[in-house]
């Protein structure tokens, strides 16, 4: 869902894009450094550790591999900025820029869907109960990766590699008019922003008013990590969609001027769009580390075994019921991340 916003494009013959890609590269490749072991870990510790996932661990395994495919192609585009030219050829250039598009989807989408799971988890738990049975979320976990690898190609005809400038660039977007790129501005920032921050913050508003009511110790545990990852998704884009918004008004006004803070802007918030997929293991690891045991990678593991138990916790009764809602899932289902 990148435009050239976050462009990693470099002038051979200009020092000041190589001033205004410091920055950049250094956030990059702080990102990688911590994000790339840190999803690794959370993908290990689902995978290979759990004997029961429950519907939350579920979302949370499928979105660490989404992070951990974004954040393997940074070492690419902080090399390409430390040289100043692209040397891997126009094939590998559109393949890198096709696995972005897909796993920023697939990203956005668990996002979505993690808030909704969390809102049936409060107000319906015993339909994401029976959904849960059904494998239900499982099948929408993998009609997410499809579809995003199917909108992921829509980004191809846009992405140009140059080969006539020197050095060689993959240049990130080069639009046929100002009416394509505005409409693809547009329901960049509608379908890529809008819509799933509206239903973010419908979902959350009524589950924390919901769990404010609730008179139990456990209420806020799971809940808080989940909007933790949630929150710092929405903050890191933000600055994105701003630049975007900025970029509509340059094109719609006609003006050279918008398009100069959208170009020095544009770099740092696309870093931080990176930088939101190695935040998610960080929060995990924070409130791993406050549960007793000998290593960390057990209180990772201890984490997301306690989330069912959390979870339970925070239902509450109907007709002297528990009333469960992310159940565990059978050990024969498959997550989608599973090798």
């Amino acid at each position: 869902m990148l435009t050239c916003n976050f462009s990693i494009v470099t002038n051979g013959q200009s020092p000041s894009v190589n001033i205004k890609n410091v920055g950049s590269s250094i956030l990059l490749s702080l990102a990688f450094i911590i994000g790339a072991p840190g999803n690794i870990s959370v993908i290990w510790s689902i995978c290979k550790k759990l004997k029961n996932r429950t519907a939350t661990v579920l979302l949370i395994g499928n979105l660490a591999l989404a992070d951990f495919l974004i954040l393997l192609t940074l070492p690419i585009w902080v090399y390409t900025m430390a040289v100043n030219k692209w040397i891997f050829g126009w094939v590998f250039c559109k393949i890198l820029v096709y696995i972005i598009y897909s796993s920023l989807y697939v990203n956005l989408f668990l996002i979505t869907l993690l808030s909704i799971e969390r809102f049936f988890a409060v107000f319906r738990p015993f339909d994401l109960q029976r959904w849960t049975r059904q494998h239900v979320l499982q099948k929408i976990t993998i009609f997410i990766w499809v579809t995003s690898a199917i909108l992921g190609i829509h980004s191809l005809p846009f992405h140009k590699p140059d080969q006539g400038g020197k050095p060689f660039q993959c240049v990130l977007h080069e639009y046929n008019s100002d009416t394509q790129k505005l409409i693809f501005l547009l329901l960049e920032t509608l379908v890529g922003f809008l819509v799933p921050f509206c239903i973010i913050i419908f979902c959350y508003s009524y589950v924390w008013r919901k769990l404010r009511e609730m008179k139990f110790a456990g209420k806020h545990k799971s809940d808080k990590i989940i909007l933790f990852v949630v929150g710092s998704y929405v903050i890191c884009w933000i600055p994105y969609h701003i630049f975007n918004i900025v970029n509509i008004i340059s094109v719609l006004l006609g003006t050279c001027s918008l398009e100069e803070v959208v170009d020095i802007g544009g770099n740092i918030a696309g870093a931080l769009v990176f930088i939101n997929s190695s935040l998610n293991p960080i929060f995990y690891f924070y409130f791993a580390f406050r549960i007793k045991s000998p290593t960390r990678i057990m209180r990772l593991n201890m984490l997301f075994e306690n989330f069912g138990r959390m979870e339970a916790d925070q239902r509450p009764n109907d007709n002297n019921e528990n009333t469960t809602a992310s159940t565990n899932i059978d050990n024969s289902t498959v997550v989608t991340i599973n090798p």
